[in-house]
């Protein structure tokens, strides 16, 4: 795909969530949406344009602007109307009235398309985010540079390719941590704002100059570094990812059942929980002072 192909791509996928926003009877003014997408009344502006040649009809009602169905489509694909709360809501309401009701099966149906629509939007930008977040825990694991292509600057008003060395993500998963050799500096890039994401081929040049704000993984921080590598049953890396989604740069899984925790960690208590707490299903692999510190804590637990 052409560059210029990929950043037509990249803008339809930041703009399913303005479609999201636009699905309600009631509309939102420009400088709202502005507001919930964290960037200006002009960029709204053309983002309508570019709905309208996706088929889409933007329609402005006392300052207000929402998505409406061109006539002729079937009523039953507008959607938007309620929350998904508001939804299951009234489901509930309606089925209690038995199917004898002849409006039953008609409103159940609008219902489940509103629904369906709704998520099939939301899933397919977060799906796009997460890819991004899946890359940029790549180049975390190798400790390669990345390239954030087409980032947009709030501040600046500007998109842009910024060179970074990511160095974790936020306890959210919508903004990375990352140095930046060209400004000398750490900062902040919110996940949503990347147009691509690109790994180089150059290796971190100024990990020591990583700092992180109280980045904590396993539940403690710190500037040690114990290296450890863990092999993990399906049940352990499945634990990990919920309870320390923190970890997630670090696992790996080789030949679709194998599955690695291999990283650095500022402290072993933590870890080392996690690992009593799931005899049988870790071994540890690498890490001289991880086995130190278990077998210790093993030969306390004798004695309990």
């Amino acid at each position: 795909m052409s560059q210029a192909g990929k950043i037509e791509q990249q803008k339809i996928l930041r703009v399913f969530k303005l479609i999201n926003l636009l699905q309600c009877n009631i509309g939102k003014p420009v400088h709202k949406l502005a507001e919930l997408l964290e960037t200006d009344e002009r960029t709204i502006y053309r983002y309508f344009k570019l709905l309208e040649a996706l088929g889409f009809e933007v329609v402005k009602e006392f300052s207000k602007y929402k998505i409406q169905l061109r006539p002729g489509v079937d009523q039953t694909l507008h959607y938007g109307t309620f929350s998904q709360e508001e939804s299951q809501w009234l489901r509930s309401m309606i089925e209690s009235q038995g199917k004898g009701n002849l409006l039953h099966d008609s409103i159940i149906k609008k219902l489940d398309v509103r629904s369906e629509v709704k998520q099939g939007t939301d899933q397919l930008f977060k799906a796009n985010l997460g890819r991004m977040v899946d890359e940029i825990g790549r180049g975390i694991q190798q400790k390669v540079q990345v390239w954030l292509k087409d980032y947009y600057s709030l501040s600046s008003d500007t998109t842009s390719d910024r060179l970074v060395e990511p160095a974790a993500f936020s306890s959210n998963y919508e903004s990375i941590y990352a140095y930046e050799p060209a400004s000398k500096s750490m900062k902040v890039f919110k996940i949503e704002r990347i147009g691509e994401v690109v790994l180089s081929q150059q290796n971190w040049k100024s990990e020591a100059k990583h700092e992180l704000p109280g980045k904590q993984l396993f539940g403690f921080t710190g500037k040690n570094k114990f290296r450890v590598k863990l092999k993990l049953s399906k049940k352990a890396y499945q634990l990990m990812m919920e309870e320390h989604p923190n970890a997630r740069p670090f696992t790996s899984v080789k030949n679709r059942n194998q599955y690695y925790f291999e990283g650095e960690v500022p402290q072993l208590p933590g870890l080392a929980r996690f690992i009593l707490g799931l005899p049988g299903e870790i071994k540890v692999e690498e890490g001289e002072e991880m086995k130190t510190y278990l077998n210790g804590q093993l030969e306390k637990a004798k004695f309990l």
